[in-house]
């Protein structure tokens, strides 16, 4: 089957390349601040990070890797993705439950933040679900097979939206840092789309095959 040079061949490299960014940024982030004295915490959970987005790079750029021999990757490859995105899922969840109990919630500013972090939550939580039951199950839940994927893609540009407005509107990241808050965040956010595009593929963009077994194996991951 000849997917080279095709849209969803460009899809899946682009998504790679940004989830690769993001893994270097948090390497990047541990070389910069360990000389001024970063907590061990922030260097676990850094590098944790950069692992796992760089799992999931390696997992967009194998995806037309299939065929009975190579079974055993592809089962370490399906595993490989579940348990980052499992990490990625309590990292974020252990952000928006610290923003819940220390943020003031009288404020619009704040509200928005937990709205922003709560949607990007539930989109990456959309996506495990999708991959686990649904991807390889599609002629079983052919309306959750469009759904779920267009959901999470929604959810993540109203998150990315939500996050913008905090950092231009109201400054919120900056003192941080503006490239983690105007460029990598971004690069997060886009990353998760277009795995939610590469998901979605299968059903709305993919041309039709000729070859009966080629329809077949196009869905599974």
């Amino acid at each position: 089957m000849k997917q080279i040079f095709t849209p969803r061949w460009l899809l899946t490299i682009l998504t790679g390349c940004l989830f690769a960014a993001y893994s270097a940024y948090n390497g990047f982030v541990i070389i910069r601040d360990l000389p001024r004295g970063l907590p061990l915490e922030g260097i676990v959970i850094s590098a944790v990070v950069a692992l796992v987005f760089a799992t999931l790079a390696v997992y967009m750029w194998t995806a037309g890797v299939k065929g009975k021999n190579h079974i055993m990757f592809m089962v370490v490859r399906r595993i490989s993705f579940i348990i980052a995105m499992l990490v990625i899922i309590a990292l974020k969840l252990r952000l928006v439950v610290r923003a819940i109990n220390y943020i003031d919630h009288t404020r619009f500013y704040t509200l928005l933040y937990d709205a922003a972090y709560f949607m990007m939550l539930l989109a990456l939580m959309i996506l495990f679900v999708y991959f686990v039951f649904i991807l390889n199950q599609l002629p079983f839940f052919p309306r959750a097979g469009v759904i779920l994927p267009r959901t999470a893609i929604i959810l993540l540009l109203l998150g990315m939206i939500g996050e913008m407005i905090l950092l231009f509107a109201y400054g919120i990241g900056l003192e941080a840092s503006l490239l983690r808050s105007a460029v990598m965040q971004p690069v997060f956010y886009l990353g998760f789309i277009g795995l939610s595009l590469h998901f979605l593929y299968p059903i709305e963009i993919a041309p039709k095959q000729t070859n009966d077994k080629e329809a077949t194996d196009a869905p599974s991951e």
